[in-house]
């Protein structure tokens, strides 16, 4: 006390305590930006792999089921180490399996070995673009490009689920509804965690946002006389303006200017849905 009184002495008449400022201390990154493309790397060698004439569809997705093991467990050990916190979350890994998923199913579709390549290419550099967004925003070093690199790789990886379950001719329409709420709540969680920590709030708001696009998708199915990319861009698109509006909402950040903006792509979804109506036939 007799400090606090000695160097307040040595204060002159009006001139304030000035508040003591508190350094961050910079986190030591342990496994960085080389081990995460060292991983992305294995991951697409290894999806080269899946187009070869031994491998029957079942068996590459079982090989997908591994590929997706070895991904999660390369980045729970990355995030671990790292202390990333919340490393444990979903969120962390919900793109990079969605990916190798959407890979996987283009390489069964793919006519030539070029596609399947390119696609495998995709796959790899959406899971270090991804994981590396993950990455910076646990160490603290979140920049205004990695909300584009976040919100681009699950929108992409979302419109290519979106059109490979709708042009499946195996699978009844009640599994393609069940697949498009689960990647449609996938997708929606990933981006709610990013604008709310509390776990409730953005499942909840995952959730309302999957059960909107799976019931637009069960009407457009059912009354569009439309193919499945037609209707696969319309349910991007309502995705992305619903999950783009409520973000926002919860971070607070809701202005006129992002009213305007994802309301455009509401206004691009009703007129889409608008000219195939009065059509009335496929639309290319």
């Amino acid at each position: 006390m007799s400090g606090a009184l000695a160097s307040s002495a040595t204060l002159r008449p009006g001139q304030g305590r000035a508040p003591a400022r508190v350094r961050p201390v910079a986190r030591p990154v342990q496994l960085g930006t080389r081990y995460l493309g060292l991983l992305s790397a294995w991951a697409v060698a290894i999806g080269l792999a899946f187009k070869s004439e031994l491998l029957s569809p079942n068996q590459v997705w079982q090989a997908t089921a591994g590929l997706v093991l070895l991904v999660t467990l390369g980045l729970v050990f990355l995030h671990a180490r790292n202390r990333t916190p919340a490393w444990l979350s979903l969120d962390h890994y919900i793109t990079p399996v969605l990916v190798i998923c959407a890979a996987a199913a283009f390489s069964i579709l793919a006519p030539d070995y070029r596609v399947h390549a390119l696609a495998m290419v995709t796959m790899g550099a959406f899971i270090f673009m991804s994981s590396f967004v993950d990455l910076s925003r646990g160490m603290g070093r979140e920049r205004p490009l990695h909300r584009f690199l976040r919100d681009a790789t699950t929108f992409c990886v979302l419109l290519a689920l979106f059109f490979l379950i709708l042009q499946s001719n195996d699978l009844p329409n009640a599994l393609k509804f069940s697949a498009i709420f689960v990647v449609a709540l996938l997708s929606g969680y990933r981006s709610f965690r990013f604008a709310t920590k509390r776990e409730g709030i953005a499942l909840l708001s995952a959730f309302l946002t999957a059960g909107t696009v799976t019931f637009g998708a069960f009407g457009m199915v059912t009354y569009l006389n439309q193919g499945s990319q037609y209707v696969a861009v319309i349910l991007a698109f309502a995705w992305y303006a619903w999950q783009g509006l409520t973000v926002h909402a919860l971070d607070d950040s809701l202005t006129r200017r992002i009213m305007f903006e994802y309301g455009l792509f509401a206004v691009i979804c009703i007129y889409l849905i608008a000219l195939a109506l009065v059509t009335g036939r496929p639309i290319t």
